[in-house]
């Protein structure tokens, strides 16, 4: 199974448009809050090499894969949909 992380803010259009598109599409996703952690907020750019927000990792048979941001999520889901 399969599941993403998206580490976001929780007034950032783009980190609410990454959760709104996993969610139409019935998709499993974590939303990780960062308002309140300016410094844990660099932590993970630094360690996911990805300077902006949202960032979308995801998670399947205990691999990580970076996706990107919105943007790169909105790509990726419509290279994997199912045809039909």
């Amino acid at each position: 199974m399969k599941k993403y992380f998206i580490y976001g803010i929780t007034d950032c259009p783009a980190c609410l448009r990454a959760c709104a598109l996993l969610m139409e599409r019935d998709l499993e996703y974590v939303f990780i809050e960062t308002d309140f952690a300016p410094s844990y907020r660099e932590e993970i750019k630094e360690e996911l090499g990805w300077s902006t927000f949202p960032i979308v990792v995801l998670i399947r048979e205990g691999t990580e894969e970076l996706v990107g941001g919105y943007e790169d999520l909105l790509l990726h889901c419509q290279r994997h949909e199912a045809p039909g």
